[in-house]
């Protein structure tokens, strides 16, 4: 070997880091390392040359990588910041998207925002009181409604309040005994206390109307009107991963003319924790005591509870709740005791960002009297809807549920199925325009079976 080769190989000896990043170096970086390091270097198999040259360029371009380390962390970052932000927006279901093009923009008055709309529909039904097959009464009818809405709500960094009412006028072609008028007004309010604790409240009036579809609705004579006092109080806390919430609320329902062996008065308390076992899974425990007393008719006067463990899903591709427990409700007078498995959900699917399948179930006690049967009975339930975004402004709708109500304290056990298929079409932020088909269905041989079809074509015009 000759002196200038041996002078080479102890060259490249000396600088086996050179040597190292040449060959760790992707191949587009080694053409571009090769390049740069045979020039000025002729004779050096590989372009390298003597360790005084190279050292000091290595040494720079080692440095540069460590300056341009932290930027590209920072565009790293920043890249995947705005993906999470679009996965949020795509987690969300189709009706609750953001369509800033067709979004009702409403007003701001100072720190709050206004929001109104009236809703015009008309309906055509195939069986106006819901009335047995076959029944004299079994008759169609179109009905006209008007609905104004009114919100306004706060726009604070913290703290909350809001204000909505609301009404509807219902009048028929064909049977105006059957016309009548609904009406709402309601506060809400969040103190926040600390970063961590917020005080809710709430209160709420209105007057309502019973559907000819109530389980336990006449069919004949006038509609069953009444009225409703909602209140409630609350306080939620965060601690480390655990959200504490504790609830009592209170409803006053007041029945006119002979349906007021109805009026009531119900008070609830409800406690509930949730805890994160990860950012997209949480698992619930909930607790519910509630007393309802009848003003005239105490032999209905009864208490209830129910306790509960579930899950929270908070995912890409899923939100909701689920939840499994017991239930028991103890009657005065001679219906006794209800208990068995109660069940409460309600999840969102996100097949994909045009299509939310939305599925739900329940089954309780429901300790609402009937106006006709004056027995309690308990509800099991299940319901699916389908949401589509067939264009931007065009949103179609599928539903279907299916239920059993069983009164235990007499004969009687009634099926039931709902269904609906509908389409929304936005023409622009401040209207849009809804069709919907709804099927009723009951099947209750120790009442009456039958069958309600109806047709409602509706416009929304909002502020």
């Amino acid at each position: 070997m000759s002196a200038r080769s041996r002078r080479v190989n102890q060259s490249t000896a000396q600088i086996p880091a050179a040597g190292a990043i040449r060959c760790d170096l992707g191949h587009s970086r080694q053409i571009l390392c090769r390049s740069l390091f045979s020039s000025g270097f002729p004779g050096v198999p590989g372009g390298l040359g003597e360790t005084l040259r190279i050292n000091p360029f290595a040494s720079l371009f080692a440095a540069s990588l460590i300056v341009l380390a932290p930027v590209n962390a920072m565009a790293q970052t920043q890249q995947v910041q705005q993906v999470q932000d679009v996965q949020r927006q795509e987690s969300v279901s189709v009706r609750d998207r953001d369509r800033p093009e067709y979004d009702a923009p409403g007003r701001r008055l100072g720190a709050f925002n206004l929001n109104a709309s009236l809703d015009l529909a008309i309906t055509s039904t195939d069986n106006l009181f819901a009335a047995p097959d076959g029944a004299p009464s079994d008759v169609d009818d179109i009905i006209y409604a008007v609905s104004p809405n009114l919100a306004l709500s706060s726009d604070w960094s913290r703290h909350a309040v809001a204000f909505d009412a609301g009404a509807t006028f219902l009048s028929h072609e064909d049977f105006s005994n059957e016309d009548a008028d609904e009406h709402y007004v309601r506060a809400t309010g969040r103190l926040d206390i600390g970063e961590n604790t917020a005080i809710r409240g709430s209160a709420r009036s209105s007057h309502e109307v019973s559907p000819r579809t109530d389980p336990d609705s006449p069919f004949i004579g006038d509609p069953v009107e009444y009225d409703r006092m909602d209140t409630g109080i609350g306080i939620t806390h965060r601690f480390a991963r655990f959200n504490v919430s504790l609830d009592a609320v209170n409803s006053e329902y007041d029945y006119d003319g002979l349906q007021s062996f109805r009026d009531n008065d119900e008070s609830a308390l409800r406690g509930r924790v949730e805890a994160e076992l990860s950012p997209r899974i949480g698992l619930l425990l909930s607790a519910a005591i509630d007393e309802r007393d009848y003003d005239n008719s105490p032999q209905f006067n009864s208490d209830g509870q129910a306790y509960m463990v579930g899950l929270s899903l908070n995912t890409d591709l899923m939100r909701g709740e689920v939840s499994v427990g017991q239930f028991e409700r103890d009657y005065a007078g001679v219906a006794g005791t209800f208990d068995g498995v109660a069940i409460e959900g309600n999840v969102e699917w996100y097949v994909t960002q045009l299509t939310t399948i939305t599925v739900d179930a329940r089954r309780d006690a429901d300790d609402q009297i009937g106006a006709t049967s004056g027995e309690p009975y308990v509800t099991e339930e299940y319901g699916i809807r389908v949401d589509h975004e067939l264009l931007r402004n065009v949103i179609l709708t599928g539903s279907a549920r299916f239920g059993n109500r069983d009164y235990e304290t007499i004969a009687r056990e009634d099926d039931y199925n709902e269904w609906e298929l509908g389409a929304d079409y936005m023409l622009s932020p401040n209207a849009a325009v809804r069709f919907r088909y709804q099927h009723d269905e009951v099947d209750s041989p120790a009442y009456r079976d039958y069958e309600v079809n109806q047709a409602t074509l509706g416009l929304t015009l909002r502020l």
